[in-house]
């Protein structure tokens, strides 16, 4: 017993000790919120700067941004700006302006906000170029440029924002090819690159270093060519997939039946050559499946009749060339079928007519034969049926009448008679 209260006041002297070491001098004290107000001078010249690059504020939304606004009791004023957030420390760490009709260009001076985690600028008119100097924000996570006015290329520099998951540059002017850089943003889950002028080939490097994380990649309304690139076969954790409206060509790569997250693939209005992967059977999530308009020859594929969840599968416009499978039955979410425009032959299925979730029956404009099922009289959902030009026999079946939410029906350029029911 003696011996443990004989040990208190070595415990007290060493507690004095480190209270004198942790508990800063007046001026240590002084020197770390001068640098507290330094970096917060920073960002507020930072914002004034972004003010300063707006041309016009119709809404006032940054009416408020000025030295007498804001500030709360211990806060920077600027914390409390319209569409400013801070975190504990009072730094800024987001900027959230979207539709606030903002017009102008983007301040090079964002660049020296070191803690912003979100830019937000949707649907705004900002024009010029993309600051480089946003390569400087080390800790952004979401850089949301989406319809606005920017042109020029994308900045390589974005490549140095490796916290970046959100990337959205969609539906502004910008060209030139996608930066290779970028793919040092192995924290990307969403790209969007979509309705620009970009040029060139997609990078091997986006299938190589971002595929643990990539769901959404969407680049469609753009000149991108050539093939997809073999790396592709990486990106297994996708779930959309739009590459529409560009020049690319070659195969549909076999790989992408290993994607089971995927749920909308769109590669529709490009020159996609080669045979329709039956691999796609194994895509179970598929919900929309639209590779129309391009150059697709042989069969459609039996196994698409295991894609249950699949909601449009829009085949139209190929050089498809087989029967229509008979194991389309089995996609009883279907709401659009649409195979027109290609060289299918044999019979229309009367398993058709069990789609009864069907909406719109497209198949004009192909060598199908025989006569009308009375079975598609059971698509009672049915709102467009459309069979013309092709080589149809037979009598117009009664049951069509049973259609009656049919809007829009063609029959025309066929070898059919009797009357419409």
């Amino acid at each position: 017993m003696a011996h443990r209260k004989g040990a208190i006041l070595p415990v007290l002297a060493f507690s004095l000790l480190v209270s004198s070491l942790l508990t800063p001098s007046p001026a240590a004290a002084a020197a770390v919120f001068s640098d507290a107000s330094a970096a917060a001078a920073v960002q507020l010249d930072a914002l004034l700067a972004f003010k300063k690059g707006v041309t016009a504020d119709p809404l006032g939304v940054l009416s408020g941004w000025n030295f007498t606004a804001g500030g709360a009791v211990g806060r920077p004023r600027h914390c409390d700006w319209t569409g400013v957030a801070c975190d504990g420390a009072d730094h800024v760490t987001s900027i959230q302006l979207p539709e606030s009709k903002l017009r102008g260009n983007l301040s090079p001076f964002i660049g020296n906000i070191s803690t912003l985690q979100i830019l937000d600028l949707t649907s705004n008119a900002f024009a010029g170029e993309i600051p480089p100097q946003l390569g400087r924000l080390g800790e952004l996570e979401q850089l949301i440029l989406y319809d606005n006015i920017f042109s020029g290329e994308i900045p390589p520099e974005l490549g140095e924002l490796t916290s970046l998951q959100l990337l959205d540059l969609a539906n502004n002017s910008l060209a030139g090819g996608i930066p290779r850089r970028l793919c040092n943003c192995s924290a990307m889950w969403a790209l969007g690159l979509e309705v620009n002028n970009l040029t060139g080939k997609i990078p091997s490097c986006i299938g190589e270093y971002l595929s643990p994380k990539l769901k959404i990649f969407q680049a469609y309304l753009n000149n991108l060519a050539g093939e997809l690139p073999p790396s592709f076969a990486n990106l297994t954790g996708l779930k959309t997939l739009d590459l529409s409206c560009n020049q690319l060509t070659g195969p549909i790569p076999p790989a992408i039946g290993t994607f089971s997250n995927l749920q909308i693939l769109q590669l529709f209005e490009n020159r996609f050559t080669g045979s329709i992967p039956p691999e796609l059977g194994r895509c179970k999530n598929l919900i929309r499946l639209n590779i129309y308009s391009n150059r697709f020859t042989g069969e459609i594929p039996g196994e698409l009749g295991n894609l249950t969840n699949l909601h449009a599968l829009r085949l139209f416009d190929n050089e498809l060339s087989s029967e229509i499978p008979r194991s389309l039955r089995r996609c009883t979410s279907l709401v659009v079928l649409a195979l027109s425009l290609n060289r299918l032959t044999g019979e229309i299925p009367p398993e058709l007519g069990e789609i009864r979730s069907l909406r719109s029956l497209s198949l004009y404009f192909n060598r199908l034969t025989g006569s009308i099922p009375p079975e598609l009289g059971e698509l009672r959902s049915l709102e467009t049926l459309l069979l013309d030009s092709n080589r149809l026999t037979g009598k117009i079946p009664e049951s069509l009448a049973n259609l009656v939410r049919l809007k829009r029906l063609r029959l025309s350029d066929n070898s059919l008679s009797g009357w419409l029911p």
